[in-house]
């Protein structure tokens, strides 16, 4: 179950240590494909640990924990050059560092905004949208002084308005959520992030950056009185930068599948513990059947073949295997494509989780 946490959660700072390392010895600092970094944290270790990367490369740093919950962490720069990193202790926590890759649009669809700095209290620039879709917003900020601010992001036709606080115990650079906005059209999209203070006293708010994360497009996902989850397309989290939800009552589906990298995700809370038969409701053009599309949900893979319908908004349900949620809980279900056969993976419409009637002695 992934928890979020606030800038309260995390540790104070009692000062900077310089080589506290809470890290393993001698870690290895190569970033993954999509611009990972994760380290493991040692047990007992608090205060400040040091990394030798220079800090103009750091989106973002957090410490995941392993229940799935995870919560901003505060680094700055040392005079050596190196990252001083404000970890909270943990047990077999990892911190994971993201790689900054300024006003660029990764695989997996997030985007960091740079821009230009046009005022000491404003940051802007313009993104060539891929997609219409939902993103959480978050800012990298820092300030000298304590004080309250009110930041708003302008993002196309969506604005967000959100209030932080910096007291002492908020050291260093630190990433703080913006909200949701939504990207309404492929294409150039302005955006502007300003930050206002009722107080002349509270001095100046350092932004950095805007990080944009896909987001789920509709509304949290339960368990129906009859036992079924259903997973509708427009409650679809994208990972990816042309797969998206198409809202016209005639597709009504996450569709222009066209990327092999791009993959939907639901999220959803099963109450009652079981076995289900994964249904998927899915379409594809005359000429485009034949990939290979695996389903993930809770440690399961269920591999298939993707069926010829005649029309991609020809949607046809299929039945293509069962898993087992054996406690209550929130769940990933996703689907990644291995094999695309045509111009396009499918439309896929829905997917639903029928529970299964128990047998004797199952």
């Amino acid at each position: 179950m992934t928890r979020h946490h606030s800038i309260a959660d995390v540790t104070s700072v009692i000062g900077l240590m310089a080589l506290t390392l809470g890290l393993s010895a001698q870690p290895d600092l190569s970033w993954d494909k999509q611009g990972w970094l994760k380290l493991s944290h040692q047990e007992g270790a608090s205060g400040w640990s040091q990394i030798t990367l220079p800090i103009n490369q750091i989106a973002s740093i957090s410490q995941h924990d392993r229940q799935g919950g995870h919560v901003t962490v505060g680094f700055d720069a040392s005079k050596d050059g190196s990252i001083a990193i404000q970890a909270p202790t943990h047990p077999g926590a990892e911190l994971w560092l993201e790689k900054l890759q300024p006003d660029t649009q990764m695989a997996d669809g997030r985007w960091h905004l740079v821009g230009h700095a046009d005022r000491s209290d404003r940051r802007a620039g313009t993104i060539e949208a891929s997609r219409p879709g939902t993103y959480e917003a978050e800012v990298l900020i820092r300030s000298t002084q304590p004080g309250t601010w009110q930041l708003t992001l302008d993002m196309g036709q969506s604005t967000t308005t959100t209030s932080v606080t910096i007291d002492e115990s908020f050291s260093g650079w630190r990433t703080h959520s913006l909200g949701r906005v939504r990207v309404t059209a492929s294409g150039a999209q302005p955006w502007s992030l300003r930050a206002q203070s009722p107080s002349p006293a509270n001095g100046p708010l350092s932004m950095a950056h805007v990080i944009l994360r896909t987001a789920a497009e509709g509304e949290p996902i339960s368990q129906r009185a009859d036992g079924s989850i259903t997973l509708h397309a427009r409650d679809v989290r994208i990972h990816g930068t042309k797969l998206q939800y198409e809202p016209l009552p005639h597709k009504n589906t996450v569709g222009y599948w066209v990327n092999l990298t791009d993959q939907p995700s639901w999220n959803f809370e099963c109450l009652r513990p079981g076995r289900y038969a994964v249904e998927i409701l899915q379409g594809c053009g005359k000429g485009h059947g034949g990939s290979l599309v695996q389903v993930s949900v809770n440690q399961s893979i269920l591999p298939f073949l993707v069926e010829e319908t005649g029309h991609f908004q020809h949607f046809v349900p299929r039945i293509i295997g069962e898993v087992a949620l054996k406690r209550p809980d929130h769940y990933e279900l996703r689907i990644i494509p291995i094999r695309k056969a045509g111009g396009a993976v499918m439309d896929v419409r829905q997917v639903r989780l029928i529970p299964l009637a128990e047998t004797p002695g199952s």
